[in-house]
């Protein structure tokens, strides 16, 4: 029971922490320009895309990859922190052979 209350409690700081981040964000902050380039697609006033593809950096999806895949691995990790079982050991060799396989896997460039 000990555990639900210390959620319930650091996630109701949490938001609250929050709404006064914001709260603080909004009171400081210039008012925002309605008008003009501001407005556009892009903040900074440059003009959108005409047409055409956006050509993406496929290196940067690896990393992006491999960020999402250490992320769940340590959040496995952290949920399994008191118990040892044979689920856990079979996700992180699953999750092994994932970044492997994407080491390894041929890029078209």
């Amino acid at each position: 029971m000990d555990v639900v209350v210390g959620l319930a409690l650091v996630m109701l700081l949490s938001l609250l922490f929050a709404a006064i981040l914001l709260y603080i964000g909004r009171s400081v902050a210039p008012s925002a320009r309605r008008t003009g380039g501001a407005v556009e697609s892009y903040a900074c006033g440059e003009p959108a895309f005409l047409g055409g593809k956006v050509q993406f950096n496929l290196e940067l999806f690896s990393y992006a990859l491999y960020f999402m895949l250490f992320d769940i691995v340590g959040f496995i990790l952290f949920l399994s922190w008191g118990n040892t079982g044979l689920i856990v050991v079979a996700y992180l060799v699953i999750a092994l052979v994932a970044a492997a396989y994407v080491s390894v896997a041929p890029r078209n460039e």
